[in-house]
């Protein structure tokens, strides 16, 4: 009776490398929360103001067109194998404590978040955002159409300071004190402190910087994140 050869078990590879989905998702994950500015004021601002019927004003509405938006937020949509392959290169540390310090542009941030506000239940749509010095330009519309919208936030995070500020904000034709869009997220996301005065120690981020045409996190803190449904 000859012997079975011996069966090689298999070897198990290291964990603390994520596949690409995987890294993607952590990193939607993280930019979500980090950058509830793009979410919140998109789902927030829509739905707060077109909850108080002030998108369409009888007569008003008609006559008063608004403004055309002059940036340039065309883009060009990058692959997700490549989006992967930089977040991959751009992750430190080790599983659980792992952080990211990266340059994303105008195209690869465009092309992260434009499936957020695709669901029916979206209160916004068609979100586009455009880097420049020191601020981030949002634009998208409204899901049922009666109203596109436009902002313009200053963004910064340094080692002592943390910049946020909502310079301009209009729906269709009327503009929006940035008082209001800070309470009107505060109402949707169930605290109106949740902006208050934040500090640098209040961001899981050592550093944003907005430059034309794209933004630099450095040193990200996606310990405890995971893939969602993990």
């Amino acid at each position: 009776m000859e012997d079975k050869p011996e069966e090689k078990q298999p070897v198990k590879q290291p964990e603390a490398k994520k596949g690409g989905k995987s890294c993607l998702k952590i990193f939607l994950a993280a930019i979500a929360i980090l950058f509830f500015l793009f979410l919140l004021l998109a789902g927030a601002v829509a739905a707060g103001i077109a909850a108080t019927g002030l998108v369409e004003v009888p007569v008003l509405s008609k006559l008063i067109k608004p403004p055309a938006v002059t940036e340039d937020f065309s883009y060009k949509k990058v692959s997700e194998k490549k989006l992967s392959q930089k977040l991959e290169s751009a992750m430190s540390g080790t599983e659980g404590n792992v952080k990211i310090t990266i340059t994303l542009t105008d195209d690869e941030m465009n092309t992260l978040i434009s499936g957020m506000f695709s669901g029916p239940d979206s209160p916004a749509q068609d979100i586009l955002v455009k880097f420049s010095p020191g601020v981030i330009k949002i634009k998208g519309e409204l899901a049922d159409g009666k109203a596109p919208f436009y902002a313009e936030i200053q963004l910064a995070r340094s080692a002592d300071s943390f910049v946020f500020e909502i310079q301009k904000a209009r729906l269709g034709a009327l503009p929006i004190p940035g008082f209001l869009v800070e309470g009107l997220i505060g109402q949707f996301i169930g605290t109106e402190q949740f902006l208050g005065k934040p500090t640098a120690e209040s961001l899981p981020v050592k550093e944003i910087t907005v430059k034309d045409g794209s933004i630099t996190i450095k040193g990200l803190d996606l310990s405890g994140l995971g893939p969602p449904g993990e």
